[in-house]
């Protein structure tokens, strides 16, 4: 390596040398990522240190400090997750160490039991196609004989399938198939 200006038993890496660093690391590390534990190509690996602000000197608490070689997606996203940890001021509450922790637990082993859905993932309303109609409409007279006449293809701009038109719809389906059917004997 080149020349490396020491701080307080500290080393300054520099970029020229940060490759050689990186590769040496990562055949310490058995060529394994620090977050995956699994091993990864020395293509995706990338050096993982702790940032610091600019004013900041480097060393306490770890700040500006090499941490070890991790695969480049998972060191991209434990950058988003502790600058989003920063950002919502849960630092207040709880370490970053911890609220992790927690939060596998709370994943692996959640408080309320699986049988609740969410009222945001109701499945979307099913649209009723004009086709759909104009099948019902070709079989009307059949599904109800003692009808006088068809209703009406609803006029708003979304129309969506209620229990009568799905009741009319599988009725005509029925029909069509079974007329198919009997030509095909």
């Amino acid at each position: 390596m080149a020349k490396i200006k020491r701080r307080k038993k500290l080393i300054q890496l520099h970029q020229k040398d940060s490759k050689e660093f990186r590769k040496k690391q990562w055949y310490r590390q058995n060529k394994k990522c620090g977050i995956l534990r699994k091993e990864i190509k020395w293509e995706d690996t990338t050096l993982d240190h702790k940032h610091k602000l600019k004013n900041q000197k480097p060393g306490p608490n770890s700040r500006g400090l090499v941490r070890g070689v991790l695969h480049f997606q998972a060191n991209s996203l434990e950058g988003v997750i502790n600058n989003k940890y920063k950002r919502y001021g849960l630092s207040k509450f709880i370490s970053l160490p911890d609220f992790l922790r927690n939060m596998a637990d709370y994943i692996e082993n959640p408080p309320v039991p699986p049988k609740y859905i969410h009222w945001t993932e109701k499945p979307p309303r099913r649209k009723f196609m004009k086709s759909e109609y104009n099948l019902i409409k070709k079989y009307y007279f059949q599904i109800c004989p003692r009808a006088k006449k068809i209703p009406q293809y609803p006029k708003s701009k979304k129309v969506y399938m209620s229990k009568k038109w799905e009741c009319l719809l599988q009725k005509a389906v029925r029909i069509k198939e079974l007329k198919e059917l009997k030509e095909k004997k």
